[in-house]
């Protein structure tokens, strides 16, 4: 496969968008619970990583030519961890924001569930390493774990009314299914990769923008919920 250097750096921008509206996110889960704000924090970093591994790849390959295969396969091993700890952190700010109990542990649902994929996947790896199942164990994770948080936002969004902004956070879902399947075309040519990229970057745009949306929107609930609690 092969990448211009204008495509890998234009590759960066969904990222710079992803890691953006992720932040916001976590920062509306941290104002409703601070334990869950600390598991979405460090989503953000890993879900960021996981972008930055890949745009990193294509810029390498497209500058030298050089196929550094663990840049690549670093993208779902960040972006399983991250989306699983971030759609855990989410579950437990909108059962906060419903006035319902979370478990005192918050990290330990999610560490199980990603240890369970992880063992898959090493065990995988281990006995057939000439194989890619591995990776496949770690998409299906991503790609749950990314189905929920989409979900949750959805959810969230109509729940304060706001149609657009859900609007959004499903064109955004659409957008990284689109996406898996485009990836799957075998004959993958410079102006594919362009349409594909630049859909990537509306999708992760519209991302940033709901999530700019929803968490002003629940700061303002937020707030004039406490006042009223303090009147």
């Amino acid at each position: 496969m092969e990448y211009t250097i204008a495509l890998a750096l234009v590759d960066f921008l969904p990222v710079i968008f992803s890691a953006i509206g992720v932040f916001l996110i976590a920062q509306m889960i941290a104002r409703l619970d601070y334990t869950s704000g600390l598991v979405a924090y460090l989503s953000v970093i890993l879900i960021t990583l996981g972008g930055l591994s890949k745009a990193v790849w294509k810029l390498v390959i497209a500058a030298t030519g050089n196929d550094l295969v663990g840049l690549d396969d670093m993208l779902f091993i960040f972006l399983g961890l991250g989306f699983t700890l971030l759609s855990w952190a989410l579950f437990n700010a909108q059962r906060v924001m419903a006035g319902k109990d979370i478990p005192k542990n918050v990290w330990l649902r999610p560490i199980a569930v990603i240890a369970l994929f992880g063992i898959g996947a090493i065990s995988a790896r281990i006995f057939q390493p000439d194989a890619r199942y591995w990776v496949y164990i770690l998409l299906t994770l991503t790609t749950f774990a990314n189905l929920a948080v989409g979900i949750l936002l959805i959810k969230q969004s109509l729940a304060f009314n706001l149609k657009v902004t859900a609007g959004l956070f499903l064109f955004n879902l659409i957008v990284i299914f689109a996406l898996s399947g485009m990836a799957r075309i075998p004959e993958q040519t410079i102006t594919l990769q362009w349409i594909e990229e630049s859909i990537n970057v509306l999708g992760q745009a519209a991302f940033a923008v709901a999530a700019w949306q929803l968490n002003r929107e629940t700061a303002v609930a937020t707030t004039s919920q406490l006042e009223q609690q303090y009147a």
